[in-house]
């Protein structure tokens, strides 16, 4: 598998067997709906050192997602953790931010989760932007398990996603 790029918000061990890598956007409410699956699935994977999430903020230019990528700039990638945590916290609350002006947006960010922008931030946006045009990244959430690629809006069920995990695992282990 080549080097994975953009490996800024990460969660999971860096020899895990599958990488999951997803290029999202926080007022995506597709986004929201998958990242759910973090917790209810992917977690226990991640816990047992066989996924390695890797979160890449897409800022996709939609009207629709521009209050993402006012968000995506207010991120703290220095502190991943705690990032993919305000991730997890501003998807659950996507209805009440994402229809609010930029302005309320920095301000609702800032009192709830104390984000400030961030200057390094519009260089990782470039980044991701690149590499989802060189991957064809159409929308989002665009997901790839060890490189198989899942586009959507189609909902992938908690089902859905151990089965492809657990038939990527089986793979690994065949070649190990």
């Amino acid at each position: 598998m080549e080097k994975i790029k953009n490996t800024h918000l990460t969660l999971g061990h860096t020899e895990a067997p599958i990488k999951v890598e997803v290029f999202l956007n926080l007022a995506c409410p597709y986004c929201a709906s998958f990242y759910k699956l973090v917790d209810e699935v992917l977690l226990q994977y991640i816990n047992q050192n066989k996924v390695e999430l890797i979160v890449k903020h897409y800022d996709k230019p939609r009207e629709m997602l521009l209050p993402g990528t006012l968000i995506n700039l207010n991120l703290d990638y220095n502190d991943p953790i705690k990032t993919l945590d305000n991730v997890k916290a501003l998807f659950k609350d996507q209805e009440t931010w994402d229809k609010f002006s930029s302005h309320g947006i920095k301000e609702y960010i800032d009192k709830k989760h104390g984000l400030k922008e961030e200057e390094q931030n519009i260089e990782i946006s470039l980044q991701v932007t690149a590499e989802a045009i060189a991957r064809d990244v159409k929308m989002v959430p665009t997901v790839f398990i060890n490189n198989l690629e899942f586009q959507y809006p189609k909902e992938i069920s908690a089902e859905e996603l151990i089965q492809v995990l657990e038939q990527q695992l089986l793979k690994e282990n065949k070649q190990s």
